[in-house]
């Protein structure tokens, strides 16, 4: 069974309660005063003033960050605190919840899979991975980890993912930092991942349907695949119309793509990573999306140092972790709340008494049905005859692969629901559906 021992809990807390100022926002119309506040707090925001000397860039074209340092001192200071975010009191998730190890057999998950670690431990943590070092994986593991292989992937296009992953993974040292978002000028945002850029076709340059200030969030919180020929690094859609999980489960269908086959059934396999901007800007988007707002606006605020200096903060966390934010953008909406924090914060527990219990219990309870439908599908193809697999197996194997699907787009979406409420509950219906149709077939 898969049970959450209640740690689970204290990890979604923080998320769930933004479910519940999101799940407020639904009900507040984009009116134009909230979307155009919206657009202005944007062009409020703090703007990096140009250096009059660019540091040296490394062997791949990459100025780390402690170069600027001394150029944008707040801004690197408050990065710095990411570094808090560490591996210490992480959960391993095969172990809070024991059905992964089930639902994940014979992939490289079924190894291990820990709690994400913070962005300044994005590096380290790939290369500690059971993941890749317990299984030779090509060099396409590495995206988003550093900027390096970024720039390396932009000046040698596919070459560069074919590579042995422990050839290549000793020669980076810098995690994820300034040159991901800025390349080398901090004064602008740039979109690195060239391969999202591709994947948002025409809505690349179309601030409503895909802001510059959460493509650069969106070009590592994505779903993608690995490329079956050439091994990039790929997105399974073009346009945010086809963010849906719908549409990406179709165009895995459509081109008969799998990341494995189980091991216990060997239903041909879909493994999600984490799809965070999908959620939030596939097909009509979010509320607080189409009012407005952008991943920056949520996670990185505005701080003013000691010296009267505005600036961006770069320490990425949690809305509900910025008192400014709480008392000044979500009461804009929650007019109940005034200004008082501490009214916010009570007003939030009570969602997370409410909420969290309802997912971790449609969770776990899809999970406990997953892990019957794999032990009766496994039932029926060892009892059938082992050549092709016949018509029946072959619609169980489907039925497989999309509870599996749908349920592992809400799972590691690292929101747990606050990103898109109606959205994770719909995906999880669809996967609990599919786990009772096969389920109902096998009796």
């Amino acid at each position: 069974m898969m049970k959450a021992k209640g740690s689970k809990a204290i990890v979604w807390t923080t998320a769930l309660c933004a479910f519940g100022l999101v799940v407020g926002l639904s009900a507040c119309a984009p009116h134009a005063d909230k979307a155009g506040r919206a657009d202005q707090k944007a062009t409020d925001k703090p703007v990096a003033q140009q250096v009059e000397q660019t540091p040296d860039a490394d062997e791949y074209g990459v100025v780390h960050a402690d170069q600027w340092a001394g150029d944008y001192p707040y801004q690197y200071r408050t990065y710095k605190q990411n570094d808090a975010n560490g591996t210490e009191g992480k959960h391993d998730y095969l172990q809070l919840y024991p059905a992964l190890n089930t639902m994940y057999k014979g992939y490289a998950f079924a190894l291990g899979y820990d709690e994400a670690h913070g962005h300044t431990h994005a590096l380290d943590s790939v290369k500690e991975t059971p993941r890749t070092q317990k299984k030779e994986q090509l060099a396409n593991c590495i995206s988003c980890k550093t900027p390096q292989y970024t720039a390396l992937v932009n000046a040698e296009g596919d070459t560069a993912y074919q590579g042995k992953f422990n050839d290549m993974i000793d020669q980076f040292d810098e995690p994820i930092s300034c040159y991901n978002c800025h390349e080398n000028d901090p004064t602008q945002l740039i979109v690195g991942n060239k391969f999202f850029v591709r994947a948002l076709g025409d809505d690349v340059d179309n601030e409503k349907k895909a802001p510059l200030a959460s493509q650069t969030c969106g070009q590592c919180h994505n779903e993608y695949y690995f490329d079956p020929t050439t091994k990039a690094t790929t997105n399974p859609y073009t346009g945010t119309d086809q963010m849906t999980p719908d549409a990406i489960l179709a165009y895995y269908d459509d081109m008969n793509f799998s990341d494995w086959n189980h091991a216990d059934t060997m239903a041909p396999m879909i493994k999600v990573q984490h799809p965070e901007f999908e959620t939030i800007y596939g097909g009509e988007s979010t509320t607080m999306a189409r009012i407005g707002y952008t991943c920056s606006d949520c996670h990185m605020g505005t701080e003013v140092a000691e010296d009267g200096t505005a600036y961006t903060s770069h320490d990425w966390i949690s809305p509900l972790e910025n008192e400014d934010m709480l008392a000044n953008d979500c009461n804009n909406c929650h007019a109940d709340l005034k200004s008082e924090v501490a009214a916010t914060q009570a007003k939030e527990e009570q969602c997370v008494t409410s909420i969290s219990e309802k997912i971790e219990d449609m969770t776990n309870k899809i999970a406990d049905k997953y892990a019957d439908e794999i032990a009766a599908i496994k039932a029926a193809k060892d009892a059938g005859s082992k050549q092709a697999p016949s018509d029946e197996l072959a619609a169980l194997w489907k039925l497989q692969r999309n509870a599996q699907f749908y349920w592992d787009f809400v799972m590691v979406e690292n929101s747990e629901g606050a990103h898109n409420p109606d959205l994770t509950f719909e995906t999880l219906d669809k996967s609990e559906a599919a786990a009772d149709q096969a389920l109902s077939m096998l009796g």
